[in-house]
């Protein structure tokens, strides 16, 4: 894993208390579990990369499912949610012309931003349908992110008021998760990445026009 930033992230105020070994271990699960998923990976082929014995592992976690969760609780609150809230309170204190410049500021900045967690946010994803304990982690966090004000944000300008916040914000969550999952995460090679800020912006015009239903 290259040049990845974010992985430190989930380490703070675990780092001072975890040995090298220990630190190797979650960085080689990381990649692994990234790469291959979590199923397909083994704990022997996490020790063999983190260059410990097995047992290492299982001196700190007593399942790999225990060391997945470990990862995943850190990456949702350490990595993803810090990476959707960035801003967000500046944001939406902001006075806008329109909703396009609005969706524009939110959309943009986390675009740059999550190309660097791709790693990290891929077992998220990869694990969504087979974790329940992930999923109600993920609703636990989204809850605590003041989304109705997003949504009412979004409500203004040319609006017809046919739909309400609520179904704006449903709306918003399905189509931008849309486009990160696809194009980062599921199927990468069909989206050229020299069209990646052509295709934001296009992808913003139309989630835009969208709205004014």
């Amino acid at each position: 894993m290259k040049n990845y930033s974010w992985l430190k992230n989930i380490f703070e105020n675990d780092a001072e208390s975890m040995t090298d070994k220990q630190k190797a271990v979650i960085k080689a699960a990381v990649e692994l579990f990234s790469k291959k998923g979590y199923a397909a990976t083994s704990t022997k082929e996490i020790a063999m990369r983190a260059g410990v014995a097995e047992g290492t592992i299982f001196k700190q976690y007593p399942t790999k499912k225990d060391m997945m969760l470990w990862i995943t609780e850190r990456i949702i609150q350490k990595a993803l949610f810090p990476l959707i809230s960035s801003g967000l309170s500046e944001l939406l204190a902001k006075n806008y012309n329109n909703r396009e410049e609005f969706l524009s500021d939110f959309f943009q900045n986390r675009l740059a931003l999550i190309q660097d967690g791709v790693p990290l946010f891929r077992i998220i994803i990869q694990e969504i349908p087979f974790q329940p304990d992930i999923r109600r982690m993920l609703v636990e966090q989204f809850k605590k992110l003041p989304l109705l004000a997003v949504a009412k944000k979004l409500s203004h300008g040319k609006s017809s008021k046919k739909i309400s916040e609520t179904e704006i914000l449903n709306i918003l969550l399905s189509c931008i998760a849309g486009f990160f999952v696809l194009r980062f995460m599921i199927m990468p090679e069909l989206f050229p990445k020299k069209r990646l800020q052509k295709d934001a912006e296009t992808f913003l015009k139309f989630l835009n026009h969208g709205l004014n239903i």
